[in-house]
């Protein structure tokens, strides 16, 4: 995979994960505090999918930032690598 596809990915995964959260906790507490139920409260499947949704973004939020933090690493110890002086024999 080159160079550009992997940050466009890691961008892409960023960006689903702020959105799956986002919209997790938004169908929650609309769901929770606007929607009156009509029933007995129960666990109903939309705050399930609400939970969903920001289980997604939290495991997509720490791939994305584990993805960025090993490329930092990886930069730095091939930068460290150029720069050490070699011993003559």
């Amino acid at each position: 995979m080159s160079e550009k596809t992997r940050v466009e990915l890691t961008r892409l995964q960023g960006g689903i994960a702020i959105a799956s959260f986002v919209m997790g906790a938004l169908i929650s507490c609309v769901c929770l505090f606007f929607i009156r139920p009509l029933g007995e409260i129960t666990s109903s499947a939309i705050i399930i999918v609400g939970n969903f949704l920001v289980l997604c973004g939290g495991i997509l939020g720490v791939k994305a930032s584990t993805d960025v933090r090993f490329k930092n690493l990886e930069m730095k110890v091939d930068h460290q690598g150029e720069h050490t002086e070699k011993p003559t024999a």
